[in-house]
């Protein structure tokens, strides 16, 4: 046996029960040591839920296992909580994000953004707006909601065999048409190898670099 489980036997009825929060709210358990899947348990979680014990500054708080086991009978009441979620935008949608830091990386996963693609945290008043690297750690503690935004990377495009320089992303036929100086009435087509693929004015194209277009005035058309 190991020591906490001859601890666990000897305390099994020989000591008063030991008080311990969570969440703010008292809760006594009757044995000198408690795993973490039974606080789980105790205080309703799921098991894969992140439970963590409140340490004095200027230590981190711990994140409890389900098998780790602690001491009640440490001096003091031991803390436990989970953390709330916290409100974070990107973009123009609304996230939630169950940590008090979240990275760059982070940022890009739940956002699904491409890679290439800035990520700038808007900074309020006269600032500098912060352009997040993949590896930086944001602070969502701090008063009021971070606010990120993406920049699209340029990329170049070919239309009628002339370069154009545009924010990758989707873009209408029209749009493209705007971009390439050609006439609303022509038609125009996608590039693929030397496949030509007739585009609808109203479908969407998905720019990520290196698309070519050609058009043509319109069959059945008068020039």
């Amino acid at each position: 046996m190991t020591d906490n489980q001859i601890n666990r036997a000897n305390d099994a009825g020989g000591i008063d029960p030991l008080v311990l929060t969570f969440q703010d709210n008292k809760y006594t358990w009757p044995h000198q040591y408690i795993k973490g899947a039974e606080l789980r348990k105790m205080f309703g979680l799921a098991p894969e839920q992140d439970l963590y014990m409140s340490l004095i500054d200027p230590w981190d708080d711990v994140l409890i296992p389900n098998e780790e086991e602690i001491d009640l009978a440490r001096p003091g009441i031991e803390k436990f909580y989970i953390r709330q979620p916290l409100d974070l935008r990107l973009g123009d949608k609304k996230y939630s994000w169950d940590k008090p830091f979240i990275t760059g990386t982070e940022l890009r996963k739940l956002g699904e953004i491409e890679e290439g693609d800035e990520i700038w945290l808007s900074i309020a008043g006269d600032y500098k707006d912060n352009l997040i690297g993949d590896n930086e750690r944001i602070d969502l503690t701090r008063p009021g909601i971070e606010h990120f935004y993406i920049k699209k990377l340029e990329v170049v495009i070919r239309i009628n065999n002339v370069e154009h320089k545009i924010k990758r992303g989707t873009y209408t036929v029209a749009q493209l048409k705007k971009i390439g100086n050609v006439k609303a009435s022509d038609e125009m087509d996608a590039l693929e190898g030397h496949k030509l693929t007739p585009l609808d004015d109203a479908a969407t194209v998905v720019i990520k670099g290196g698309e070519q277009f050609i058009s043509h005035v319109r069959d059945g058309s008068s020039s």
